[in-house]
């Protein structure tokens, strides 16, 4: 396994892709821990852990709100608690929230929500592992075909992406320097989750249209799919590879 005996957090990992994220990792042989935001995830939370536990590997899981300040603290100490290594190998900030709306009904509070969420989580969260992460480390942030796409009724949803990505690029040169490790961003397009699932009839029908036109396969992307990409950013053999944007979305954003 390619990431035996790592330890890695994952933010936002009780459900989704963040779930697929954790899973990938796990199987990898990475140490895992991730958090959960509300008492409704809690369920996902405890079968997530339970299920991989079933299958001998190791991760634990934290309640935090990550726009709380204290919650990077807490989620490392978790990890740091749980696994006794001292040290976190690889970092994926994966939480996020979406609001879709005209610019017109873009309000002070919509906009302050998805900074938050989107951008000022991930930058806390990567400040905080500063102390803990190896060389050799990696940081992977989780962005969006909407960075990209020019798609209406994203305006600050997009921008918070597109911050993610110019976070990367800034830290793969910065943070290399100074702590050896690389820093790269997965931009993922429709991935079936619950939360795709639970968008509607016309949402639904909408998108198999576009999928369909997908050339990587005519389908949307699955958690798997992410998972597999991420792991393969944390692992040694993506050494080479750093301050990149991998587009995750089966050539979509060429559609």
């Amino acid at each position: 396994m390619s990431l035996e005996g790592k330890v890695a957090i994952v933010t936002g990992g009780a459900r989704g892709i963040g779930a697929g994220i954790v899973r990938s990792l796990s199987e990898q042989g990475a140490k895992v821990a991730f958090n959960y935001v509300s008492p409704s995830s809690h369920e996902a939370a405890n079968a997530l852990i339970e299920s991989l536990r079933q299958d001998n590997h190791e991760a634990v899981a934290v309640q935090a709100d990550i726009t709380d300040p204290k919650a990077p603290k807490k989620i490392i100490q978790a990890a740091l608690d749980s696994f006794q290594t001292g040290r976190i190998d690889i970092l994926v900030n994966n939480a996020g929230a979406g609001d879709n709306r005209p610019l017109e009904e873009v309000t002070m509070e919509s906009y302050m929500h998805l900074m938050d969420v989107n951008v000022r989580a991930v930058v806390f969260m990567t400040q905080a592992i500063l102390p803990y992460i190896p060389r050799g480390g990696r940081i992977i942030n989780l962005s969006s075909i909407s960075s990209r796409g020019g798609y209406a009724t994203q305006s600050v949803y997009a921008a918070s992406k597109a911050a993610v990505e110019g976070l990367t690029r800034v830290w793969a040169t910065e943070l290399g320097h100074k702590y050896g490790v690389t820093v790269n961003a997965v931009n993922p397009g429709p991935v079936d989750t619950d939360m795709y699932q639970a968008a509607g009839e016309v949402h639904l029908k909408r998108m198999e249209e576009q999928n369909k036109k997908v050339p990587a396969g005519q389908r949307c992307g699955t958690v798997q799919d992410i998972g597999d990409i991420v792991s393969f950013l944390a692992e040694e053999r993506s050494r080479w590879v750093t301050g990149d944007v991998i587009c995750a979305n089966g050539g979509m954003l060429y559609i």
